[in-house]
């Protein structure tokens, strides 16, 4: 259970703020915000004023709240969950809202839809705390996915639920336009479990529904975007012809990563990539050692403690493989490391994807998965191979290892921001070796 945190300070100047930076041409006057569109183009009645005394209303409530996991605000008998889709195919089933109670006693209720207007006045802190001063390509880019979009309300799924009200609050409105979905969970007394009751409903709706969703990890899913595509391309216009053939099973792999919407399969899916080449480059150095050995000067074929010593070479990987039930995997993707990734390369990707992350790498492990901090640009190439090898093998052990044990291991959703920040290390990886191998067409 995520521990709770003190919200971050709720002000009408930081709503309004949220509401400028999303929304061009909001009207302060003495009696509220004004937002702009014509509540004609709705159905029902849509107010399109925001009142200062509803503001200070609602900035009261959230008074009362606590935050849980940056995203949650939790009351002593109710709490509201941000929720982040796991596919594209629900999305039909999200855009209606669904009401549903317990009937039984202790009468829990759950509403899966718009967010309330306190979860929309937190929104807007979060977008004003987290924009303000940022530059304006993140700012449009936020804009567009949060944007105002013009819509009816959908109608509630439950067949006895009461037909919504014809008067809309402007910031009730708001919540319904937003492209965001939250969990609404209301108790008649006090709890402590309200994460764990919300974890069982979308089970719940999973089983029942066959589509998937999660509690959201924070404001991140709002602006995270792709960051690769403003990196390598903008606009298809400088689209170019391919000038290499790529090995199929490789690309599939690659695409699957780029395709997945959760960060274990992108890490994995790229993870494999390099995986493809184990046993190759594991007979590969083998070999190698037993030709370096034959031609050592010291060698003769005349002395059977020198064929010893070879065999005793070949013996040992072979009792390895054995014994670890195949390769050794992190040696293995040590070597791959070491003949088809360019560390300058990988360092240069990194850092015109997030300048951050190289420093991110030499000063913090990963915590859920045992995996040392590596310094992408120590000197010492060998040294680096070797940390790097490490971090990735313990990182991918921890993400298909889930039996009870002592080996760490991954929690889902629970460890995704920190997985998150793996997923460009081994993409870029993955790419370098997919290019190396690329033939000219």
């Amino acid at each position: 259970m995520t521990s709770l945190e003190n919200l971050p300070e709720i002000t009408k100047e930081k709503i309004v703020i949220g509401l400028k930076l999303l929304l061009r041409d909001i009207e302060e006057t003495k009696e509220g915000i004004i937002l702009p569109y014509n509540s004609g183009d709705f159905e029902g009645r849509v107010d399109n004023l925001i009142a200062y005394n509803e503001i200070d209303e609602v900035i009261r409530a959230l008074e009362a709240a606590r935050l849980n996991n940056k995203s949650a605000l939790i009351w002593p008998t109710r709490a509201e969950f941000m929720i982040s889709l796991l596919e594209d195919r629900p999305a039909a089933l999200l855009a209606e809202e669904l009401e549903v109670r317990d009937t039984s006693e202790g009468s829990i209720s759950y509403r899966l839809g718009s967010p309330s207007s306190e979860f929309v006045m937190f929104l807007l802190v979060l977008i004003a705390n987290n924009l303000l001063g940022r530059g304006s390509s993140t700012l449009y880019r936020v804009r567009d996915r949060l944007r105002l979009r013009k819509r009816s309300r959908a109608p509630i799924l439950s067949d006895d639920a009461e037909p919504l009200a014809q008067e809309v609050s402007a910031l009730a409105f708001v919540g319904t336009l937003l492209p965001i979905r939250t969990l609404e969970i209301i108790a008649p007394s006090g709890r402590s479990d309200f994460e764990s009751l919300a974890e069982s409903f979308l089970f719940h709706w999973a089983y029942n529904f066959d589509s998937a969703m999660r509690l959201s990890n924070g404001f991140e899913q709002l602006t995270r975007s792709n960051r690769i595509q403003r990196l390598r391309r903008s606009s298809v216009k400088t689209f170019d012809v391919p000038r290499q053939a790529y090995e199929h099973e490789l690309t599939q792999h690659y695409l699957m990563g780029v395709a997945a919407s959760v960060p274990l399969l992108e890490y994995l899916s790229f993870y494999h990539v390099a995986e493809h080449f184990f046993r190759k480059v594991f007979d590969d150095d083998l070999v190698e050692q037993v030709r370096k050995g034959m031609i050592d000067p010291s060698f003769s074929v005349r002395r059977s403690t020198d064929i010893q010593r070879i065999i005793r070479l070949v013996k040992k990987a072979q009792d390895q493989v054995k014994v670890e039930g195949g390769i050794n995997e992190q040696r293995s993707l040590q070597l791959v490391l070491e003949r088809f990734v360019d560390l300058a390369r990988l360092i240069d990707d990194l850092t015109a994807y997030d300048a951050n992350l190289v420093r991110h790498y030499a000063n913090t492990g990963v915590s859920f998965a045992d995996a040392p901090a590596v310094d992408l640009s120590n000197p010492n190439v060998t040294a680096v191979v070797n940390a790097l090898a490490k971090r990735i093998y313990r990182v991918r052990n921890a993400l298909v290892h889930s039996k009870e044990g002592a080996l760490p291991k991954y929690a889902p959703f629970k460890h995704d921001s920190d997985l998150e920040l793996e997923v460009p290390l081994m993409r870029f990886i993955a790419e370098q070796i997919v290019i190396f191998h690329g033939k000219t067409i």
